[in-house]
């Protein structure tokens, strides 16, 4: 008879969990109610151990956690497909997808499409075996998604295309907001003097930059400035500005320097302020630079980029749980969802006319 069998001869407590584990009945008493402050494996064990041990007071949201865990074998894999990008942006959000995944107990295959795969429309020999579900974190071309959705899995699509109709039939999409935050730092700037406001970043190809850009361009609107677009590079680029040759010939394209640049990202950010840098001028007693992404290791430049934070790793996470919620609600219409983001005023953006 195990111990399940034999739960209805005496009550369980938290002590009788507590001394089985050789646990303090306060770290057991916390990770039954799923507390955040005992680390995932203790809360699992824990978890596991009152469920075999017969304990009546577990909520239906940790018993679901645990029953999630244990389905190793209806859950065998999970895709993520990117583009080999060149910004540290990417890292952080794949931490969290891979944190994510083994919380569910799934496998992770990741695969890096290159421009030849995506033209011939060449899946990876992943897809060909038994896939749960696909997480796109970057944005193909509408052949290769409708190539993927032939293999009739479940998708959730990081950003998505300008106009997201193209890609909102085949899955769910997560967006970062960036419209209001945006407008938040273009307001700001604007608050403080500064008229002469210019924008780096390609619009063509990302719902994210190009309501980044409509942030900026209600900003101005809202104090009734003009914009210039002799100091706007919101144009297509090879990279899309992820590389800093691209962003300096942009700026060599200004006819003037504006008292202000503001960046769809932190990338951009860097390589201007780096540029700008190597033309004399400072940040920002001569121009003020703001980014967006809040990418660690950018953000800690001199001068401290003001920015936007996403939460990388959460957004990753937020992904592999909207792909969960999709395996076990397939009926249900597509969603778009949106991330709040948090703006983040630093050192870069302190200049005053």
């Amino acid at each position: 008879m195990d111990e399940r069998e034999n739960k209805g001869m005496k009550r369980v407590t938290i002590q009788d969990i507590a001394k089985k584990l050789d646990l303090s009945r306060n770290t057991v008493a916390k990770a039954l109610n799923n507390s955040d402050t005992v680390s995932y494996d203790t809360r699992f064990l824990v978890i596991e151990t009152a469920y075999e041990m017969g304990y009546s007071k577990l909520s239906p949201a940790v018993l679901n956690e645990f029953k999630v865990r244990n389905k190793i074998d209806e859950t065998k894999s999970i895709v993520v497909l990117t583009r080999r990008e060149i910004s540290f942006f990417w890292n952080s959000i794949i931490m969290g997808i891979s944190d994510e995944l083994n919380k569910f107990g799934c496998k992770l295959q990741f695969n890096f499409i290159n421009e030849s795969d995506e033209k011939n429309l060449v899946l990876p020999l992943d897809l060909k075996e038994e896939v749960s579900g696909i997480i796109i974190l970057s944005i193909f071309s509408g052949d290769y998604v409708e190539q993927i959705m032939k293999q009739n899995f479940p998708v959730v699509f990081l950003d998505g295309p300008v106009e997201l109709g193209d890609v909102s039939q085949y899955g769910d999409i997560i967006i970062c907001e960036g419209r209001n935050s945006i407008r938040t730092i273009a307001s700001d700037l604007i608050s403080r003097g500064l008229t002469k406001i210019g924008f780096i970043g390609d619009v063509s190809y990302s719902k994210t930059i190009a309501e980044r850009y409509e942030g900026y361009l209600s900003a101005l609107r809202t104090a009734g400035l003009p914009v210039d677009p002799s100091i706007v590079a919101n144009y297509h680029t090879a990279h899309k500005f992820y590389k800093k040759e691209e962003v300096e010939a942009a700026i060599d394209k200004f006819p003037y320097m504006p008292e202000a640049i503001v960046c769809a990202n932190d990338d951009i950010a860097l390589f201007t302020i780096r540029y700008l840098n190597s033309k004399g001028l400072s940040v920002p007693a001569d121009v003020a630079v703001t980014g967006y992404d809040n990418i660690e290791v950018i953000a800690q430049v001199e001068p401290m980029l003001t920015t936007v934070k996403v939460g990388n790793q959460r957004l990753g996470r937020r992904l592999v749980q909207k792909l969960m919620w999709r395996l076990q609600n397939p009926e249900f219409p597509k969603e778009v969802v949106y991330i709040n983001a948090e703006v983040i005023f630093r050192k870069s953006s302190d200049k005053r006319k």
